[in-house]
Parts: C-alpha cells; structure tokens; sequence
C-alpha cells in the first residue's frame, strides 16, 4: 500500500504499520469515530497534515520509526489524544504547542535527535527518552510529579546530568508527594553526589545508623554500573528481548556485632523494593539514583546499629528468569547511601 485509504468515515481503528504510504490525507481530521491510527514503521512517511479542527476521538496515535521530522503545532487539536509514540523518528523539537494536549498521558522518544524538552501537558504520566543522544534540556519534567519515577536517560550523554541530581535532591527534601512514594532515575556518570554521606566500593555497603533513626523519613541509594554485564554474569541465552533486574537485601548487626533477630532479609517486589530492571546497554558509565519511603519503617527501630546494603541482579527474558544462580552480586563500580531525615517526625510516627 502506498497511498492513504478514502472513504474511512465510519472506521475507529486504522493500522497501516509497515506500509509505504508517503503522507497522510488532511481528510483524517474529518473521521470523527476514529480512535486509533498506526502507522509505525511506514519509514517514507516524512510529514503529516495540518490540523484545523477539534479531533475529539483520536486518542492513541502510533508513528514509531517513521520519517517524520516534525509535529505540527496544530497537533493541539487533538484534544482527546492519550498515546502519542515517536520513538525512532529523526523528529529534533516537539512544538511549544504540546502543553496544551491536556489529555497527553503517554509519550515515547526515544532513540530520537531530539534536543529539548518544552514544556509538557501535567497529564504526562509516561515518558521514554533513553537513547536521546542529542538530549541536552529536560528541565520542564522538574515539576511534573509523575516523571519521577523510574526516569530514564540511558545514553543521552549531552544531558545536564548536575542539574537533575540537584533537582532530585530538592524534591527530596521539600517532601512533595511522588508516585509509589519513589524517585528514580537513569543516566550517564560516574561521580556520586556529594549529597550521598555514605560511599563504597563494589556490589555491597555498610553504614552505622546514627541514633535519631526515629527521625528517619527516607533513603536513597546511588549505584555506578556499566552494561552490558561481562560475558561470564550474562546466561547464554540472554537476546534481544532480555532485561537485567536488580533488586538488594540487607543484613542488620547489633551493637555487640551478633545479628539482631536473624538475618533482616528483603526480597524487593517489583513496585517496593525491586530497584530497576535495565532493558538497554549503556556505551559508558552510568548512574541510578533511587530514592523511596517504605524502607524505613523497619530501619528506624535500629538506631545506633550496622546496616550492610547487598546489590544483586537476575536476568529475564520475556517474564523468564535465566541461569540457576540466586542472589549473584550486581558488578557495580562503587555505591552510596543517603538518609534522609526530617526533625519534625516523632518517636512513633509510621511512614506511609
């Protein structure tokens, strides 16, 4: 197929991928069942039409790995637009206009040249961006809540990496509410921020807890990696559809160096304790910055004790965990730990 299809006004989906359709009629803003379009892969669709009218059933618009170059600021049209995928596209600015895409929820970039970010509609809830390797702004995310979780900027090596760790670090500190109670994000370097008191070498850390634990209100962890892991840590099986899942436990020693109740063992689910699953290789250093509130609970009821941090990780492929190690050591450069304390919580104050 090369050309887009007439006579359409009755359909609600349309799925074009992988054809070699060149552009798309202006009649689209005239389906008004229309609620999704695919065309991903179409690598000769370099351009698309203006929009003069309100699209109120349009939500999900799908132009991964085609030619576009660029959005059209009438693009804001789409009103009711929730996904909107660019990922693989040589697409280098998105219009000043997408702020106003209030529906916005889902937006995908990566692997893009794209250099800036502009400001982005509050509703943004997902955003891709690993791969950018022109990527040097990002500042508008800094106040959009929902971008704070697992923040990914794997191999966007222009990014003013400083002033998004200065920005995490403010955000920890003003204790606004993130979602899942968690920051993370992903990004070239290999230099832990000053902020982290606590530093070491390797896959494993341990820290005296100070005695005012009680005031303990979160903790940051910062590990320094390069992936693809040496041949020896990888299964043999590992493809394509691979991903690395690191996760830690952590062991609590009493005052008079026996352990206290046991071995202080956490299993990390995915959501808690799991800190990240890497689906992409890093061409250098790298850092993961990884702050939550649902450690502490239990942490706080050991003031004055030793904590040892242990990273691992597990190889899956396609939900299938691969290899028959447990607990393999994550081959980290070096790792630090942060606590985060606020004078104001009391003695048996329990944190959500």
């Amino acid at each position: 197929m090369t050309e887009f299809p007439e006579n359409l006004e009755d359909i609600k989906a349309l799925y074009l991928r992988g054809t070699a359709i060149k552009e798309v009629s202006s009649s689209i803003q005239f389906l008004t069942r229309l609620c999704v379009l695919d065309m991903s892969g179409c690598s000769k669709l370099e351009s698309l039409p203006e929009i003069t009218v309100p699209m109120e059933s349009l939500q999900h618009l799908y132009l991964s790995k085609t030619g576009i170059k660029e959005i059209p600021s009438s693009f804001k049209h789409m009103i009711s637009l929730i996904t909107l995928k660019l990922d693989g596209t040589p697409i280098k600015e998105l219009p000043l206009s997408v702020k106003d895409m209030v529906c916005l929820e889902y937006l995908t970039l990566h692997g893009t040249p794209i250099k800036a970010l502009p400001e982005l509609p509050p509703s943004l809830r997902f955003l891709t961006t690993h791969d950018c390797a022109s990527l040097e702004t990002v500042i508008s995310i800094i106040n959009i809540s929902s971008l704070w979780f697992r923040r990914d900027f794997t191999n966007c090596f222009k990014l003013d990496q400083k002033l998004l760790v200065a920005a995490m670090h403010l955000k920890i500190q003003s204790g606004q509410e993130t979602p899942h109670g968690t920051i993370q994000i992903v990004l070239p370097g290999s230099q832990i921020p000053e902020w982290f008191g606590e530093k070491g070498i390797g896959s494993s850390l341990t820290i005296q807890l100070p005695s005012n634990c009680h005031q303990l209100k979160g903790i940051a962890f910062c590990l320094v990696f390069l992936l693809p892991l040496p041949s020896q840590d990888m299964p043999c099986e590992v493809d394509d559809d691979s991903y690395v899942h690191v996760y830690f436990d952590y062991l609590v020693k009493s005052k008079n160096g026996e352990n206290d109740g046991g071995d202080e063992v956490v299993f990390a689910s995915q959501e808690r304790r799991a800190l990240l699953y890497l689906l992409e290789t890093c061409d250098s250093d790298h850092m993961f910055l990884h702050y939550e509130l649902g450690l502490v609970n239990h942490l706080r009821k050991y003031s004055g004790n030793e904590v040892t941090f242990k990273f691992y990780h597990e190889v899956y492929n396609q939900g299938r965990k691969l290899g028959h190690e447990i607990r393999k050591p994550f081959k980290l450069k070096n790792c630090g730990v942060y606590l985060h304390f606020d004078e104001n919580l009391l003695a048996d104050t329990d944190l959500p």
